[in-house]
């Protein structure tokens, strides 16, 4: 993953999505931009974990969502293609 949490991250293709969670957080969403897609994860709060990257085409944004309500954190990321 880069960045420091500014702007928008990229990660490749296949790839995993690495997020800081609060202590009061028990899930992160993943939207896919321009789709109804979206997807839950429940995770442990409090700790650094591993989304992975849904099956979608390079250049495609995903909206990370950690937090509810004021307290939420919208993390864009951009699936870059893997060119083997």
């Amino acid at each position: 993953m880069q960045n420091a949490g500014e702007g928008v991250r990229s990660v490749q293709q296949g790839g995993t999505i690495s997020v800081n969670v609060g202590p009061n957080d028990t899930s992160v969403d993943v939207k896919v931009a321009g789709s109804s897609d979206s997807s839950t994860f429940d995770v442990d709060p409090g700790k650094n974990v591993n989304i992975p990257v849904p099956p979608v085409p390079g250049g495609t944004l995903l909206f990370v969502t950690v937090g509810k309500g004021l307290r939420a954190r919208i993390i864009v990321v951009e699936v870059v293609s893997s060119f083997d």
